[in-house]
């Protein structure tokens, strides 16, 4: 499914983003660029980036959580 219609961004992307590290909206904007043109897709991409991160064990979302502090 697309989320960013503006760049061409699926989901699939982000939840690959979010697997090789990325732990915010603005690193998914950084690496992907979801989120940086009309804005529309913030809420759905952010959806995406909270699914994946509460599927991965939490060991593993250490760094995420050391980033964002």
């Amino acid at each position: 499914m697309y989320v960013c219609l503006c760049y061409g961004i699926t989901e699939t992307e982000i939840q690959e983003a979010v697997q090789k590290g990325a732990c915010s909206m603005s690193e998914l904007s950084q690496q992907l660029g979801v989120s940086s043109a009309c804005g529309k897709c913030t809420d759905c991409a952010l959806d995406v980036l909270n699914q994946v991160l509460n599927s991965i064990p939490p060991h593993n979302t250490l760094s995420c959580t050391l980033s964002a502090a």
